[in-house]
């Protein structure tokens, strides 16, 4: 393969690129580029992680987008390690990013049903929320454990996506939408919200701009664009007023 094929910029929609491997002495490590990309994500999903460390305990709003961007930036420090092994690890080395998925979009849930009262009452939402991640995990398994998942293994990852799409998109933007009112800080959940929407789209059309920067490389950097917007909205918000409530981060 000449080394410009790596770097063609012919779009595919719909299709893959081949995967880019590299051979390192009989050891082979494919699709760098996506390793490049997770270890940025979750580079910068710690440095949120840094910054809330010390406020994690004022807050159960604060406790949880804590979690979410520790999980997250775990998720994807595996799913690095998962991309770059593929050859040796198959489809089975992609579980443990997709568990800290389904805890990530838990620990989103959480924060934002600790943003309000109203959400937060006898933490009826909050039960609601664990009880779906327990039905993801269990739609999970399942799916993997059909013949299906041999023949195509992107379909475990298809009750993932959905749960994002209703964890994170819906109930961050409508969370967020209901405390405006209160705090115009939560404009900036709603903006990493409509960042990272398409990420998903991107990645189930399998929309790829050229083999160094294919869906996965977009979803990424959408998805970095968004944590970063929600951080800058979380270190604007002030829990000490409406809409939140004086508690303690239990």
């Amino acid at each position: 393969m000449y080394y410009s094929d790596y770097f063609r910029a012919t779009m595919q929609i719909g299709e893959d690129f081949p995967k880019i491997s590299l051979d390192l002495n009989g050891f082979t490590i494919l699709e760098p580029n996506a390793i490049i990309t997770d270890l940025i994500m979750a580079g910068i999903s710690f440095y949120f992680v840094f910054k809330l460390y010390s406020r994690r305990k004022s807050h159960g709003f604060l406790k949880y987008w804590y979690y979410f961007f520790l999980t997250f930036g775990i998720g994807a420090i595996m799913g690095s390690i998962a991309h770059g092994l593929y050859s040796y690890s198959g489809p089975q080395g992609k579980f443990p990013t997709w568990i800290s998925g389904i805890l990530s979009v838990y620990f989103i849930e959480k924060a934002m049903v600790k943003s309000s009262r109203r959400f937060n009452k006898n933490n009826i939402l909050g039960k609601i929320s664990f009880f779906k991640m327990i039905g993801v995990f269990l739609s999970v398994i399942t799916v993997i454990s059909t013949k299906a998942f041999d023949n195509d293994h992107t379909i475990g990852f298809l009750p993932i996506v959905i749960n994002t799409v209703i964890g994170v998109f819906i109930s961050v933007s409508f969370a967020s939408s209901l405390n405006l009112k209160f705090q115009r800080s939560f404009k900036w959940l709603i903006l990493g919200v409509v960042v990272m929407l398409p990420s998903a789209i991107v990645f189930l059309m399998k929309i790829n701009l050229f083999r160094w920067f294919d869906k996965g490389d977009l979803s990424h950097l959408l998805m970095t664009i968004g944590i970063t917007l929600f951080y800058l909205g979380i270190k604007k918000i002030d829990t000490d007023s409406a809409p939140f409530i004086a508690e303690s981060s239990k």
